[in-house]
């Protein structure tokens, strides 16, 4: 890990490590009363028996319930149609579907006796309950009138990047997606690049500032999933929700940032997170 100071008022704190080391992440109480309880501490829950979606061998059965829940929820809910333009009975029928969503990852979550896995059930849970909560927003504003939607595009495509990225969280939990340990040359020319767009990066930041003169954006964590050409498959934030000080607009700008980037081709797929500290 290394830190380096950005010439702007941002600095970065640069990890390298596969996707099922990463420490799982929650969004703010906020989302709960979108979606379910807040999760509870797994590691200190009282044991639970097993259901019956969850016995016999339990890493195995476990790993294979938590892959065709979620399988099923990211096939029922194309996200990439939530956008001002999809006309507002197809965003109610996904707003039903993402609702539907969050009580099935909640009952996932609940049924699971794995504390990892079902804490990667809960973060998809309130990834999902963020979507939902922005998709209703964009719902309504259109029944308020509202002329131009367009810029509430990026807090709709911002949640449904972080959504698709908890899916490949939980699945990476049980099945390697190719990601591993990187070299520390590797890890200097995925520094090179980044030193490039340092420029853009602050573009952003100075936007936001722009926007609001007086907010502290603190901590914005942009998460990339690299393939083995180098180019990046993902880009998303993690840890965001509602009550982030930084605006959708702002991690957006980012993600537009980090998106066409190409890397050295590192081993196998890389999955690099990248801490944004005001």
């Amino acid at each position: 890990m290394r830190n380096a100071r950005r010439d702007g008022n941002l600095k970065a704190v640069r990890m390298f490590r596969p996707a099922h080391a990463l420490a799982p992440t929650t969004l703010a109480a906020l989302l709960v009363a979108a979606c379910g309880s807040p999760p509870s501490p797994r590691a200190s829950a009282p044991p639970r028996a097993p259901s019956a979606a969850v016995a016999g061998d339990p890493p195995a059965v476990a790993c294979a319930r938590l892959e065709e829940v979620l399988d099923a929820e990211m096939r029922d809910v194309p996200a990439a149609e939530i956008r001002s333009t999809t006309p507002m009975p197809r965003v109610e029928a996904l707003m039903h579907r993402l609702e539907r969503s969050c009580d099935n990852a909640e009952q996932l979550a609940d049924a699971l006796t794995d504390p990892t896995l079902a804490s990667e059930a809960d973060t998809f849970r309130l990834a999902t309950a963020y979507l939902l909560l922005t998709t209703a927003h964009i719902f309504g504003l259109s029944h308020q009138g509202e002329p131009d939607l367009a810029p509430f595009d990026h807090a709709a495509d911002v949640a449904a990047r972080q959504r698709e990225l908890a899916y490949r969280s939980a699945r990476a939990r049980c099945k390697d997606d190719g990601s591993r340990e990187q070299s520390p040359e590797w890890g200097e020319a995925l520094q090179a690049t980044l030193k490039e767009v340092t420029p853009a990066i602050d573009g952003c930041y100075l936007e936001e500032k722009s926007r609001s003169p007086d907010r502290k954006i603190g901590k914005v964590e942009i998460k990339l999933h690299i393939d083995p050409e180098g180019r990046v498959e993902l880009a998303g934030p993690i840890g965001y929700s509602a009550l982030h000080p930084a605006s959708p607009a702002f991690v957006h700008c980012l993600v537009r940032v980090f998106d066409p980037l190409h890397f050295a081709p590192p081993t196998g797929r890389a999955v690099v997170v990248l801490p944004l500290i005001e």
